[in-house]
């Protein structure tokens, strides 16, 4: 049986857990990479709700998300002495995030569907979560009902998803999405433009009666 969060790292929570500053942020890490496990806890108490709704949107499947947020912490918390406290720990977790998110799609059988209208009532919308500013993408995809926008996200590889997930929820700049993912910037943005013009492709197509969307587009 896999281990919980619960169990490696003893639940208490801090008055002011949800919002640290950066200071306080950078004292849970430093005490986190000497061993301490309640510092630790801090930090998943700031981030599991991001973690998780970035991990509902790739996965489409509120299990797969509480499952993969489990694991993303477990893993941090192994991993936290590696972490250089140079760099932003977002930058850091997000990465630990979307390698696990994108292992989880690889992993699925082909044409297996999964919908959030389905299993979840209390789903986080992707419409609603779409920052303001990017005010083109949001129009295009308001036209659509719900279903089909997730139906279509379905299509992108996981990496596009992935590049989708960090540009549009999360509102990371190029840069940071090429230092989470660790690719160039050119790949970043070829994988961005070409997932926003499948779901354009997708989006314009007339939906048939019952049909169902593959997990996502090979090659």
């Amino acid at each position: 049986m896999r281990a919980s969060v619960e169990e490696v790292i003893p639940h208490e929570r801090a008055s002011n857990a949800e919002n640290p500053g950066a200071a306080q942020e950078s004292a849970w890490i430093a005490a986190s990479q000497g061993g301490d496990a309640a510092a630790f806890n801090r930090l998943v108490l700031r981030w599991e709700k991001p973690i998780y709704n970035l991990s509902l949107r790739m996965l489409a499947d509120p299990d797969d998300a509480a499952d993969a947020t489990q694991e993303v912490f477990l893993s941090a918390f192994r991993s936290i002495r590696r972490f250089r406290r140079d760099a932003r720990f977002s930058t850091w977790l997000y990465r630990i995030a979307v390698n696990h998110c994108i292992s989880r799609l690889r992993r699925r059988p082909p044409g297996a569907h999964y919908s959030l209208d389905d299993r979840s009532a209390t789903a986080v919308p992707i419409l609603d979560q779409l920052p303001a500013r990017h005010s083109q993408e949001r129009e295009m995809l308001a036209e659509e009902s719900r279903s089909r926008v997730r139906r279509a996200l379905e299509h992108l590889t996981p990496e596009q998803r992935a590049v989708v997930e960090l540009k549009f929820f999360q509102e990371l700049t190029f840069e940071e999405i090429s230092s989470v993912i660790r690719v160039p910037l050119s790949t970043i943005k070829s994988r961005l433009y070409s997932g926003l013009d499948l779901l354009k492709a997708r989006l314009s197509r007339p939906e048939r009666e019952g049909s169902r969307a593959d997990v996502w587009r090979q090659g």
